[in-house]
């Protein structure tokens, strides 16, 4: 992804005293917007002011590559959920293929945004999982480049409803959900 840095962000990163943050949008129903910092900040690098509130609930955003080629790249987000919210978001929504967009920015001296943090990750959720013990409870995200449907084909879905459309009584469908490896059809 090309990176377009503004002359204010080039001159801090010069400097010895960096300090990041990053801004972090879900686009749940109802979207969140967290941040890594440990006070709000508000920007406007999506068109609109947005104010980006920390969150103890922010486990982690897993690390990822940028390739030269086209490929499809991933990472992972993890959510705390001691807050009960993004369990019953992601087991009541159709999270799927919302939008997810992160930001890295940097902080002056006084604790101000450096003008035009940069886009630094912009994908779709793939899939989640919960991660659930005596101790804590986890919410893991997949978020992947939009590159991932890229050879999707457009008709037909592998799941259920879409082959009961066509075969009735075929029952190969009933767990599609529930496999992680791609399905191959035909000769290979």
């Amino acid at each position: 992804m090309t990176r377009s840095l503004t002359t204010a962000i080039k001159n801090e990163l010069a400097t010895n005293d960096i300090r990041p943050f990053h801004l972090l949008t879900i686009s749940f129903s109802t979207p969140v917007n967290f941040t890594d910092c440990s006070f709000s900040l508000t920007s406007s690098i999506s068109g609109s002011s947005v104010t980006y509130n920390p969150s103890d609930f922010v486990i982690g955003i897993g690390d990822f590559q940028e390739e030269i080629d086209i490929t499809k790249s991933s990472l992972l987000i993890s959510l705390s959920g001691a807050d009960q919210t993004f369990i019953s978001t992601v087991l009541n929504e159709n999270i799927t293929n919302d939008e997810v967009t992160i930001f890295r920015g940097l902080l002056d001296a006084n604790s101000s945004i450096i003008a035009d943090p940069f886009m630094l990750y912009k994908g779709n959720i793939e899939s989640f999982a919960i991660n659930e013990n005596t101790k804590s409870s986890v919410v893991n995200l997949t978020v992947v480049s939009h590159w991932a449907d890229f050879e999707k084909k457009n008709g037909r879905k592998t799941n259920n409803t879409s082959q009961q459309r066509f075969f009735a009584n075929d029952k190969g469908m009933d767990f599609s959900s529930q496999t992680v490896l791609d399905i191959k059809w035909g000769k290979e």
